[in-house]
């Protein structure tokens, strides 16, 4: 059976104060960062195009965090304004009815002034293949997008990112269309458009579940998407 939070002598708003766009579009210049050491200084005995999404992940968050974190060589991202990225660490839904939940990658933020719960404040990121085989309905939305709509991930947050590790020939005009598309009902898109200064597609989805402690309906989640080639 799940438990209710503890929240005595705890005090917090939700939802958590809104991610500062320009801390976005860090994460995301540190994530592609990391995507070009990774492609132009491969492991031995790795493959980019051919390795599994839980892989790559696990590498990417180990270049993130092991150095451009401790090295500071992305300019704003460095220990001082930064906790540790972590790699699926557990964390609970909104109903505690699944407490480990395991989002791919948790950027922390540092943000203990604000009224929070710290440990579910920060940038969560779900990644995803894209390819061939895993198209973007049933792969990238239905297994990854959903769960920042129902609670799964980020449901005290304004904002959230979806990583794709894209093979060429998918662009964001096929993201564009399945959020047209009236089987997508169940994200509750109210927007989404292409940023093509950043390269950056950005989507917004209601969410129909009620936060914790008579604290109300949760508000809409905004969702940046990068997609990375492979």
């Amino acid at each position: 059976m799940a438990v209710g939070f503890f929240t005595k002598g705890i005090e917090f708003t939700l939802p958590h104060p809104p991610i500062p766009q320009r801390t976005i579009l860090l994460l995301c210049t540190v994530i592609r960062r990391a995507w070009q050491l990774l492609s132009e200084n491969p492991l031995s005995g790795f493959t980019l195009h051919s390795e599994n999404e839980d892989t790559i992940t696990q590498v990417l968050v180990e270049i993130i965090e092991n150095r451009l974190r401790r090295s500071g060589e992305v300019d704003g991202f460095d220990l001082v304004r930064f906790g540790m990225v972590s790699r699926e660490p557990k964390k609970t839904n909104v109903n505690k009815k699944h407490p480990d939940k395991m989002p791919d990658i948790f950027f922390d933020l540092k943000r203990d002034q604000y009224s929070i719960l710290s440990e579910q404040d920060g940038l969560f990121v779900e990644c995803k293949p894209i390819d061939s085989r895993h198209a973007i309905w049933p792969c990238y939305c239905k297994k990854g997008l959903i769960r920042f709509v129902n609670g799964d991930y980020a449901w005290a947050m304004q904002d959230a990112l979806m990583v794709g590790y894209a093979t060429v020939k998918h662009s964001f005009k096929r993201l564009t269309s399945v959020l047209d598309d009236a089987k997508s009902v169940d994200l509750r898109t109210n927007s989404h458009f292409e940023t093509s200064e950043y390269s950056i597609y950005c989507s917004s989805h209601a969410r129909d579940f009620k936060w914790p402690e008579s604290r109300g309906q949760a508000c809409q989640i905004s969702v940046s998407h990068i997609w990375l080639p492979l």
